[in-house]
């Protein structure tokens, strides 16, 4: 489970979500409510052909296939390093500036 705007770099909008059969088997017995998101609805349109029981965001999906298509060509390894390098030039940045990580 992942939001697009979750280092793709994809404005937010969109959840990205797998699960096993087990799971989806434990979601059909389960009595929560489901007030947003029903495994439902999703399967019976994907067993259709469709996949989409709802208007999907066709932008956002645009932007997932581009942004999926740039993390193949750099490499999965080498966006995490890249991340992480980021990730800690903020920290250091932040530091020196006096500032405090919440």
């Amino acid at each position: 489970l992942t939001g697009s705007q979750k280092a793709l770099s994809l404005p937010t909008g969109m959840g990205i979500v797998c699960a096993s059969p087990k799971a989806i088997q434990a979601s059909e017995t389960a009595k929560s409510l489901r007030v947003f998101f029903d495994w439902k609805d999703y399967l019976k349109f994907y067993k259709m052909g469709t996949y989409w029981p709802y208007t999907p965001s066709i932008q956002l999906l645009y932007g997932l296939k581009a942004a999926l298509e740039l993390i193949f060509e750099e490499g999965l390894d080498n966006v995490i390093a890249r991340h992480n390098r980021l990730g800690t030039a903020t920290r250091l940045a932040e530091e020196a500036w006096g500032l405090k990580n919440c």
